[in-house]
C-alpha cells in the first residue's frame, strides 16, 4: 500500500487544546487525525462526484483503514528518512 501524508498547521491554541485532549484520553494524535479523516469520508463521500475507478480507490483504501493496514506517524518517518538517505546515495 503506497503511504502519502498530510502536513497540518493549527494555531497554537488549537493545537495545546488537542494536545491536552489526546494527552489527558491517551488518544495518540495522528490515530485521532485519521479517524477524523475516515468518518468524515464515510459520511460525505455520497455527495462527491468520483468515477468508477476513484470510487474503488476509495473502497479499496477504506477497507485497508478498517483491517488496519496504515503506517504510523513513526513507520513513515523512517521511511522517508531511508528513501532521502537512498536519494543521497544514488547521487
Amino acid at each position: 500500500m503506497r503511504q502519502k501524508s498530510i502536513t497540518l498547521r493549527l494555531p497554537e491554541e488549537e493545537y495545546v487544546a488537542f494536545t491536552t485532549v489526546c494527552n489527558e484520553k491517551g488518544y495518540s494524535k495522528t490515530g485521532k487525525i485519521r479517524e477524523f479523516i475516515r468518518n468524515m469520508v464515510k459520511t460525505e463521500i455520497d455527495e462527491v462526484e468520483l468515477s468508477a475507478s476513484e470510487w474503488e480507490k476509495v473502497r479499496e483504501g477504506i477497507g485497508e483503514i478498517e483491517r488496519g493496514r496504515y503506517a504510523t506517524l513513526e513507520e513513515m518517518k523512517v521511511d522517508l528518512a531511508r528513501r532521502k538517505l537512498a536519494h543521497k546515495q544514488d547521487r
